[in-house]
């Protein structure tokens, strides 16, 4: 069984992957904010895009922001060799849930990850530690030398809430005598996006979890993850929280977008992050294109474009990019545009 909190989530037509409420006005903001992939202005843009909640047509440019503080120096960050600057895949984002939204079993979860290791992914990112993660899945991903992008999930139940699964994560850690494989913990998931927390309320959380880890003898990246323009919005108060600089970047959200040219955007928006956050390394946590759905302006699903989108990233960003997703997640709601279900990429690798 999967844990009360993320049973309630996924009934109350919240995905726990991508956290999205079926009609939330945020998902206005992601669209109406992103800048046009052409002629990207010399600063992020400030207004906000959707959180995990990545999602009428018209795209503004936003105005310029003020030149982000100075990053802050960290700590280890993922090797070169497993996050090159562009071309390939580097990781690929796993949910251990079935279509009804339970909790898949070890074997098939060991399956799952037996396929992604296949497909030539060095890495593999959880949201939480959900449905056993921590255990049936880094068992199956270190049989398989794949890296490990763990995750603090917080939810609409706000920071207390997510609080334990840092001791879980220790508990993890501890139990297997190492960090064997952490290529980087991510806590939050787009949290200030869906107004889970404050800016400032997350920075805290991120340095809450990372003394955690580093005292049970973690010494990688503590990162959070949310839209490029939220993290220029709060610059100065995200950027020195993290020790990498990430974002989920997803090009059908934008509108204004087609997939043929999905891996222009998110190359201009790598570098529109790594503008927002100077001097720290910028990797792209969520990313990807339906194959079903509605269009969102100029954006449209379908298997044709989705291979077009996912190859076009692959080629111009995928070394440092996360797609999203390994299958289509049947247990969610399909959400604006009909999209939500129809993520899954992985058969695009073979």
């Amino acid at each position: 069984m999967y844990n009360s909190l993320e049973h309630h989530l996924r009934r109350a037509n919240v995905d726990p992957t991508k956290r999205i409420w079926k009609h939330d006005y945020a998902l206005l903001q992601r669209n109406n904010n992103y800048p046009p992939v052409h002629n990207a202005p010399a600063h992020p843009p400030e207004p906000a895009k959707s959180a995990n909640p990545p999602h009428p047509d018209a795209v503004k440019p936003a105005p310029p922001v003020q030149k982000p503080a100075e990053a802050a120096a960290h700590p280890k960050k993922p090797s070169p060799e497993s996050a090159p600057a562009s071309g390939s895949h580097w990781a690929m984002t796993y949910s251990p849930y079935t279509a009804s939204g339970d909790c898949k079993s070890s074997s098939d979860i060991a399956t799952d990850v037996a396929a992604i290791a296949a497909k030539g992914f060095s890495s593999l990112r959880l949201y939480s530690t959900d449905c056993n993660g921590l255990s049936a899945v880094a068992t199956a991903a270190q049989s398989h030398n794949l890296n490990l992008i763990l995750g603090v999930y917080i939810s609409n139940g706000g920071i207390s809430v997510a609080r334990p699964q840092i001791a879980e994560i220790v508990s993890w850690a501890n139990s297997n005598g190492h960090w064997k494989g952490v290529e980087m913990i991510v806590v939050g998931n787009e949290a200030v996006f869906n107004n889970f927390a404050s800016a400032s309320e997350l920075a805290h959380f991120v340095s809450e979890a990372r003394s955690a880890f580093k005292s049970a003898g973690y010494d990688g990246p503590v990162t959070l993850t949310e839209t490029v323009d939220i993290l220029a919005k709060n610059a100065d108060v995200l950027c020195p929280a993290s020790d990498i600089a990430a974002a989920n970047i997803h090009p059908f959200f934008n509108g204004k977008v087609t997939a043929s040219g999905a891996g222009e955007f998110v190359a201009s928006q790598l570098e529109l992050l790594a503008q927002t956050c100077p001097g720290k390394e910028v990797y792209n946590l969520e990313t990807g294109w339906p194959s079903k759905g509605s269009a969102n302006g100029v954006a449209v699903p379908g298997s044709w474009e989705q291979k077009a989108a996912v190859e076009g990233i692959r080629q111009m960003a995928g070394g440092k990019s996360t797609f999203f997703s390994f299958v289509d997640d049947e247990w969610k709601e399909e959400g604006e545009w009909g999209v939500e279900r129809s993520w899954g990429c992985s058969q695009l690798f073979d």
